[in-house]
């Protein structure tokens, strides 16, 4: 077993990420939460092997692996790469933002493990209801092989992408739908998905690097760069469900994102998370 240990900068509790999580569709069967730590199955960054880790707040966020170097993964998917405490200043000058904190204190908000897990969820829950993606990436998991054990319970990671390209077909999945995860387990092995560079693009950039796989549309992308790397100050654009959520949360019917987000910055997309967690109506969805 390897252990490590993360320093938050700012407030952080991990109690509000676990109950994030436990109410997660697109996470059923990666998570469970036993006593006072937080339990996650995922598959490891580059090798995307599948993974176990334990996470409990002590003096740090301290953390037990069935694999070593995943600390910085687990940093990014809880967004403990980030200094939170501009929030503070933000919720002093927003009221909403304000109030949101004192429900959802310590939060932050919690990734996909990586773009290529973001990738998968974001094809298969094109035009499906999200408790059929979530059954069909669970019984691909097993398909794959792709299925971990760790401190006594048992994870449904997203398929491994080697093992993907060897489903030719699946049940539930139409044969446009399995070309297009074809599309992102080969991109992923190309390294097509690497975070580092993702990052260092411009939002412009890399939604277009993004697209240029098949099947992967504008809002797919977005998806994938956003809740897929972590990145802590761009505004999901005309995303349906964020703009739901704002226009509820500032009883305003047309908002107009672009204006309420400046004084968001520099966690725009942080408060965009905090905003459709507690305050969202179902839209219809986009591929």
């Amino acid at each position: 077993m390897h252990t490590f240990t993360i320093q938050p900068i700012g407030p952080f509790q991990l109690t509000t990420s676990a109950r994030f999580l436990c109410g997660f569709t697109p996470g059923a069967g990666t998570s469970c939460v036993n006593d006072d730590a937080l339990t996650l199955g995922f598959l490891a960054d580059e090798t995307y092997e599948p993974t176990v880790v334990r996470l409990r707040q002590r003096d740090g966020i301290e953390g037990e692996s069935t694999k070593k170097n995943v600390s910085e993964q687990v940093a990014r998917m809880l967004s403990l790469d980030h200094d939170a405490t501009p929030l503070q200043t933000i919720a002093k000058k927003d009221k909403v933002v304000r109030g949101l904190l004192r429900r959802t204190p310590g939060f932050r908000p919690v990734c996909f493990p990586s773009p290529y897990e973001a990738a998968v969820w974001g094809v298969l829950a094109q035009r499906v209801r999200m408790s059929v993606a979530s059954s069909i990436k669970r019984e691909l998991a097993i398909e794959t092989g792709s299925v971990v054990e760790g401190f006594g319970r048992t994870f449904f990671p997203s398929p491994r992408p080697k093992k993907l390209l060897g489903v030719k077909s699946f049940r539930g999945v139409s044969s446009e739908k399995m070309e297009r995860l074809h599309g992102v387990a080969r991109a992923a092995l190309d390294g097509h998905f690497d975070v580092r560079r993702l990052r260092q693009m411009t939002k412009e950039q890399a939604l277009e690097h993004l697209q240029q796989l098949h099947g992967i549309g504008k809002w797919t992308a977005g998806h994938i760069l956003l809740r897929g790397t972590g990145i802590s100050d761009e505004l999901p654009g005309m995303e349906p469900r964020v703009l739901a959520g704002v226009a509820k949360a500032y009883g305003v019917e047309r908002p107009d994102l672009e204006t309420i987000s400046e004084g968001w910055r520099p966690l725009r997309m942080w408060v965009s998370v905090l905003i459709v967690m507690n305050h969202w109506t179902s839209p219809p969805r986009k591929s």
